[in-house]
């Protein structure tokens, strides 16, 4: 099988106006969505109903109906490159009913397998918003492969005039994503590294036993440290909708299975 589990760290750092800094271990599994079938019958704990201690609910997740379809078809809708070959989603799951992720990643690839775009699924808190940038993979790239304007408020401590740099690395027995955010001189960057582990009951069933309720330890994580930099004094940017309420409404609405709505947009 292709699908693992990735064990590993996240470090955000803050260099402007004040320096701060959070690390956290954390836990995804890299799924290949065209194995979700059988890992629901091998792996002990995981599944798509909802007495699935690690849920792979479908709701949670881009678009509808075939979740590689509709990353596909998100890749092509920004880039105008249709890839048909396997996608694998490091994603975070739902646990004991509860879910948040800061950042799925799809990994996509070519008939030939070739891996071709980084897909990045980003959500904000409290506002349930999504967004994708659509990342080309260059796998002999040793410096900064993509630039972009920032395009979606994610956290109040940042402003959304920033220009974001990825430097990313193939999918391997190694997860490395970088990202910075820059304004003139880097203000922000956050690192994800982890190491893979074959996808099975013991390494999920020993992550749960860990960190039962992963999404509470993001959630709890997030807010935490939001108020530590607001008592440091870092400026609060309030979310752009707010203050432009045309830009808001013609972003697309999503709508999941319980009437939740999502506002989802995207960027290549």
């Amino acid at each position: 099988m292709n699908s693992r589990l990735f064990i590993g760290n996240v470090r955000h750092r803050r260099f402007t106006p004040v320096n701060h800094e959070l690390n956290y271990s954390l836990f995804m599994p890299a799924i290949d969505l065209d194995e979700l079938d059988a890992l629901e019958k091998k792996v002990w704990g995981f599944g798509s109903h909802w007495w699935h201690w690690a849920r792979f609910k479908r709701s949670d997740y881009i678009g509808e109906g075939c979740v590689k379809s509709a990353v596909q078809n998100k890749v092509e809708q920004l880039t105008g490159v249709r890839c048909t070959g396997k996608v694998i989603a490091v994603c975070h799951l739902r646990y004991l009913g509860l879910y948040f992720s800061p950042v799925n990643f799809y990994y996509v690839y070519s008939k030939e397998d070739e891996w071709k775009y980084l897909l990045a699924e980003v959500s904000n808190t409290p506002w349930n918003e999504r967004h994708y940038y659509a990342i080309a993979a260059d796998k002999d790239d040793e410096e900064f492969g993509w630039e972009q304007d920032k395009a979606f408020h994610v956290s109040p401590f940042n402003p959304i005039d920033q220009l974001y740099r990825w430097k990313i690395r193939p999918l391997t027995d190694k997860l490395n994503v970088h990202l910075e955010c820059h304004k003139g001189k880097k203000h922000f960057d956050a690192t994800m590294a982890m190491k893979a582990k074959p996808l099975s009951s013991k390494t999920l069933l020993k992550c749960l036993i860990v960190t039962p309720i992963q999404t509470v330890k993001v959630m709890v994580g997030i807010y935490w440290h939001a108020l530590k930099l607001w008592i440091k004094g870092v400026p609060f940017y309030s979310h752009p909708k707010f203050e432009n309420s045309d830009e808001a409404e013609s972003n697309e609405t999503v709508v999941d299975d319980k009437k939740k709505k999502h506002k989802e947009n995207s960027a290549c």
